[in-house]
């Protein structure tokens, strides 16, 4: 299966607009985003599980990394995951993950690291962390959640006030994928083309990334409302080895 695999694409997707569909598992359904292979793949996906759902031991050889979106999910490794919780586990991790009366949407990426040495488990509550940095001229707020200067992978959410805008808004080296948890944002080009890359309106649930390529290329940004956005990049330049996994 060949989702969005060419990474040297650019893509702005609103992800509420695909409808889920059913997983092996029963009462877990999926939102693919990107896909390169079938139920063995490096993925971005957006994961449905229903209340009581447990999925039975496995191994992420590759290496998972979420953020939680709605209600909480439960897990033998790394422990409760509540709304906007960050969770990467390792290369070579098994856990079983489960929800009770809730259930859980969780944004997820699989095979997509490739440093053995990395921690097995790093985890951040983005909602009670106190790590947030703020900087008052620019209405801007990031806090920084991984970063491996091994493979160039860096990770963080940022937070836009309302009313924010930026003329200078630059794609980092080894491209950029952003993902809109919360509020609006709207960016334009500002090289002057009009391609599907520019003057959208992004909400809740939308999907952008930007290939290595991009990297330097600049946007205007505009927040109406205000914004909580889940950032990386570094990660779409790295040599992946071909490691099978499994969600």
């Amino acid at each position: 299966m060949q989702i969005c695999s060419d990474l040297s694409v650019p893509h702005v997707i609103d992800s509420n607009l695909i409808p889920f569909v059913d997983s092996p598992k029963k009462g877990v359904q999926r939102r693919m985003l990107d896909r390169t292979g079938d139920e063995v793949a490096r993925a971005t996906t957006i994961v449905k599980f229903d209340p009581f759902v447990k999925f039975p031991r496995h191994n992420h050889e590759g290496g998972e990394e979420f953020v939680m979106l709605e209600g909480r999910l439960f897990d033998d490794l790394s422990g409760e995951h509540n709304p906007l919780t960050y969770c990467r586990h390792g290369m070579g991790t098994l856990h079983e993950p489960w929800t009770t009366e809730e259930g859980a949407i969780l944004l997820v990426k699989l095979r997509q690291m490739n440093d053995l040495t990395e921690a097995p488990i790093t985890m951040i509550d983005t909602e009670t962390s106190n790590d947030w940095k703020k900087d008052l001229d620019t209405k801007r707020e990031r806090l920084d959640l991984f970063s491996n200067t091994k493979t160039g992978e860096c990770v963080w959410m940022e937070k836009l006030e309302a009313g924010f805008q930026s003329d200078n808004w630059v794609v980092g080296q080894g491209g950029e994928e952003i993902f809109v948890l919360k509020g609006d944002m709207s960016f334009e080009n500002m090289d002057g083309t009009d391609d599907e890359n520019n003057k959208n309106n992004c909400t809740k649930g939308f999907w952008i990334r930007r290939p290595t390529d991009w990297a330097g290329r600049k946007f205007k940004v505009t927040s109406e409302n205000g914004c909580q956005l889940f950032m990386k990049t570094g990660h779409l330049a790295m040599e992946l080895n071909d490691l099978p996994t499994i969600f």
